[in-house]
């Protein structure tokens, strides 16, 4: 195997210990430090005579699922019936205590709000939803207000105003292997491949929690990048088959 960084990583001599990054939630507020979009539920309120929306139509998301844990203090509603997949915002109001036959309440209860952005990923929205007491403090929640902070987390800072995707990583390795960095059966090509797989299908972690969590050290994953970035420039074509089929050696 050629000296490179996948050299180096099978050799033990890179560690790592990387924060995990503050989750954007849906109100126009940071949540707090350390806490994931999974970890960090939202206090939402409603008051009472009025309602409280939660918008998407800015980022471009379309809601496809809500959860309500507790319906017999609040009810909802859409801007499209969600069976047309085109809403983009839920009206909440409160309601008269409803009892339902073995359903449990809460002075809080849960809400939950699935939806898709643009491109086809799937964002979950977790909400602690209780009774406003006083004034109203708002009316409506614009999620575009942490969209652009939601965005760099699935993305991998590899330079000074360079930012890696999952294709560019993706890339990356294809490139890593087709210039004989490391062969297909290599461990640390298994390794990536596993970071791409489970990044692929979760949105409520970061890439940096995801390397984290599949234990690739982190200068692996950014010298992985930024070669998916260059190989981009210089070769600006379809990308090859990321699993070709494995060759004697």
């Amino acid at each position: 195997m050629k000296t490179g960084i996948f050299y180096i990583i099978a050799l033990g001599l890179i560690t790592f210990s990387v924060p995990v990054d503050a989750q954007p939630g849906a109100l126009p507020q940071r949540p707090n430090e350390n806490q994931s979009l999974a970890e960090k539920a939202i206090n939402l309120q409603v008051w009472t005579g009025r309602a409280t929306a939660i918008d998407f139509s800015s980022v471009k998301e379309q809601i496809t699922q809500i959860f309500l844990a507790d319906p017999s203090r609040f009810t909802y509603a859409t801007d499209t019936p969600l069976e047309t997949g085109r809403a983009t915002t839920i009206f909440l109001r409160r309601i008269k205590p409803l009892q339902f036959p073995n359903l449990t309440t809460a002075s809080v209860t849960n809400l939950f709000v699935k939806t898709k952005t643009a491109n086809g990923n799937v964002r979950l929205y977790t909400f602690n939803l209780q009774a406003g007491e006083n004034s109203p403090k708002y009316s409506t929640i614009d999620i575009a207000a942490v969209s652009g902070v939601a965005e760099q987390r699935r993305t991998l800072e590899v330079g000074s105003f360079r930012r890696a995707t999952l294709s560019d990583i993706e890339r990356g390795l294809v490139a890593a292997v087709r210039l004989g960095y490391a062969p297909t059966r290599d461990p640390v090509v298994f390794k990536v491949r596993e970071f791409l797989a489970v990044a692929r299908n979760t949105s409520s972690q970061s890439l940096v929690e995801i390397a984290q969590k599949v234990n690739l050290p982190l200068p692996v994953l950014t010298e992985i990048g930024l070669l998916g970035i260059e190989d981009n420039i210089k070769n600006p074509a379809p990308k090859p088959d990321l699993y070709p089929m494995p060759t004697s050696e």
